[in-house]
This record gives structure tokens, C-alpha cells and sequence, in this order.
């Protein structure tokens, strides 16, 4: 039997991984019968879910998993692009030897991806190349924002992967931002960092509101 701890990550894994979908349930009881444990555990790992953004209770006291709406895809967006378009300057500042090999690395491996065949290797990539920049900027208050922000990040990046257009720009962008890091300049690193999360939010609302393009464009 395993402890609720190891059932809380499985679950989470599931959910930012896309496994369970948006807009599902999940029942107290069959999560209790799935893993052989008590409805108490359950409950707690349904609210540690919640308190991470990734369901939503419903006024029965169940709990649905949580779909992005249009006004909170543009509000993550903007809190991103303020968070880690700063944070990219900062670490172009302070990044050591270390950080621009890592940087380096990273590059080549986003430029090796084929996005048409595995869309999820280049959001693999990608997000390590978040990470990064977050990890070396070394401003606690970007990064307590950031991983508020990183449960609600992921699930938008779930709904990116249904569009390769999404991701083959998203691999432009994130090479831009890499050339700019290489390049020490920390002005047109943080820009590249803005227009990559400004355009990705942008081409979401276009793929997937397009009646509602023309009144953001």
C-alpha cells in the first residue's frame, strides 16, 4: 500500500502531465478503492491538489480538475512576463561560467528537437530553460512567484502541445532568448523573454479563441 504522500505525486504528475484531463473528476471513493486506503488520506490529497491550483471544489464538496480559462490564461501570461522577464535580465548579470555552458547545452538540445515528432521533448526543454534563468537570477521573491505561478504554467503548457504551430515558435523563441543570454546583453534578454511569453499567450488565444483574436491582436 502505498503512503498518501507517493499518491499525492502520482496524482499531481497525472494531472500537469495530461493524463487526467481538464474538467474531470476525481471521486473521493475510487481514489480510495484504486490505492487501498482510508477516505481520510483522500481528502487530504485532495485538497493539497486544490491548494496547488489543480482542482477546483464543487458546491457538492467534490472536486473537478481544473480548465484554464480565457481570463486566466491572460492573467498567468502577464505575471509571467513581468516575473520572468525580469529574472532573465538578473540572471544574464549574474550568470557564472557554469550558467552559460548550461545555457549552451540546453540550446543544442532545443535546436535538435523535432517538434512535428515530440512536441513534449521541446516543452521538456523549454521548461528546463525556465528553471535555469529562475535558478540563477537568485531573487527569492521571482522565485516564490514563479513556483506560485508553475502548477497553472504547466497546464497551459499541456494545452501547447496540442498545437505544434505553438511549439515550433515557442523552440524560436526560446533559442532567441538563448542568443541573447550568450551575448551578455541583459537588455534584449529580458525583451526576448516578454515577446516569447507575449506571443505564446497571443497564438493560445488564436488557436483556441479565434473569435476573440481580432480584440487582442
Amino acid at each position: 500500500m502505498r503512503n498518501k504522500n507517493t499518491i499525492y505525486k502520482e496524482l499531481k504528475k497525472d494531472i500537469m502531465s495530461g493524463k487526467l484531463l481538464p474538467g474531470g473528476n476525481l471521486v473521493e471513493r475510487e481514489i480510495s478503492n484504486e490505492y487501498s486506503i482510508s477516505r481520510t488520506p483522500v481528502r487530504e490529497i485532495l485538497w493539497r491538489l486544490a491548494s496547488d491550483g489543480l482542482l477546483e471544489q464543487e458546491p457538492s464538496g467534490g472536486y473537478i480538475i481544473r480548465k484554464i480559462s480565457l481570463e486566466e490564461i491572460f492573467n498567468i501570461f502577464q505575471s509571467r512576463e513581468a516575473i520572468e522577464g525580469m529574472a532573465t535580465r538578473v540572471a544574464c548579470l549574474k550568470g557564472d561560467a557554469k550558467f552559460f555552458a548550461r545555457i549552451k547545452e540546453i540550446g543544442k538540445k532545443i535546436k535538435e528537437v523535432d517538434i512535428e515528432k515530440n512536441s513534449q521533448e521541446g516543452v521538456f526543454f523549454g521548461r528546463k530553460l525556465h528553471d535555469l534563468i529562475i535558478t540563477t537570477a537568485s531573487n527569492p521573491f521571482l522565485s516564490e512567484f514563479y513556483n506560485k505561478l508553475r502548477n497553472l504554467a504547466v497546464l497551459t503548457r499541456n494545452v501547447t502541445q496540442s498545437s505544434v504551430f505553438i511549439e515550433k515558435k515557442s523552440q524560436e523563441s526560446h533559442l532567441d532568448i538563448i542568443n541573447a543570454l550568450e551575448e551578455k546583453d541583459e537588455e534584449k534578454s529580458e525583451h526576448c523573454m516578454r515577446e516569447h511569453l507575449r506571443i505564446t499567450c497571443r497564438l493560445m488565444v488564436n488557436h483556441f479563441y479565434p473569435s476573440l483574436f481580432k480584440q487582442i491582436k
